[in-house]
């Protein structure tokens, strides 16, 4: 898999710098933004590439990435922005009411951000462990079983709002603080697919933490109905092109 195409100025220091080898100032500035980070495109696909880069990684970055101070402390800054922004979502958006063509068309965003169907394993080891800690084996599989079944090559035709749903699943399932997060996270997944397994939910976990995170997989995914429904009304395509960057000039940073 190869980078995908950039989005705005953060996600084009980023790929721009991944193809290089390091330098020891890389020019990676974390930009405010001028959308709300859910339906920001630049922060969704430059949270996106480090996440991957991680799980992952792509056959056009330059080795001595991955370890990287500097890409650490950038990756670390959209996070922070990311949780903040998270920490706000309400549940307030009604789930549209899905013709058969918008159906269709959801599935192919579920294919990209969808976890595998394993992670009802990993719930089970969380339960198994005292909070705070996983055993062995959640621990090594954690990041395994959340790739998408789907080629993550799509990613350019993936809007921000599909991107957040992954990388909200990605903060939650990296950070030992956020397990309780990640609870809630993936017993909502099970409610979307009408499925509910809400007696998984480990005692153990702080219940404003489980309740953020079943909040935040809830509302993103309402808002991604509404944005297919939105679409499909207008005789459009819920999906993207590609983000072009202009062949006269790259602004780099922010």
């Amino acid at each position: 898999m190869r980078l995908p195409a950039p989005r705005g100025h953060m996600s084009s220091a980023l790929v721009a710098a991944l193809s290089e080898p390091p330098v020891p100032r890389p020019a990676l500035l974390v930009s405010g933004g001028t959308r709300e980070a859910f339906l920001d495109d630049d922060l969704q696909l430059s949270l996106w590439i480090c996440y991957e880069l991680r799980m992952r990684g792509f056959d056009d970055v330059a080795p001595g990435w991955e370890d990287n101070a500097v890409l650490a402390q950038f990756h670390a800054a959209l996070e922070a922005r990311w949780e903040e922004a998270l920490r706000t979502l309400s549940e307030v958006t009604q789930p549209a009411v899905m013709s058969t063509d918008g159906l269709d068309e959801l599935r192919r965003h579920h294919a990209f951000w969808q976890p595998r169907r394993e992670m009802r394993s990993v719930l089970r080891d969380i339960q198994g462990d005292a909070y705070g800690t996983r055993s062995e084996r959640a621990h090594s599989v954690l990041f395994a079983v959340t790739l998408r079944d789907a080629d993550p090559a799509g990613v350019d035709e993936m809007p921000a709002l599909t991107l957040s749903l992954v990388n909200a699943l990605s903060l939650f399932g990296l950070h030992q603080r956020l397990v309780g997060c990640l609870v809630g996270f993936l017993t909502a997944v099970d409610t979307i697919g009408g499925d509910p397994f809400a007696q998984l939910l480990p005692v153990q976990c702080p219940p404003d933490d489980v309740r953020l995170g079943f909040t935040v997989c809830h509302e993103l995914h309402a808002r991604l109905t509404q944005h297919v429904d939105v679409c499909l009304a207008q005789g459009r395509t819920s999906l993207r092109g590609r983000w072009l960057v202009s062949q006269d000039r790259v602004n780099v940073g922010c």
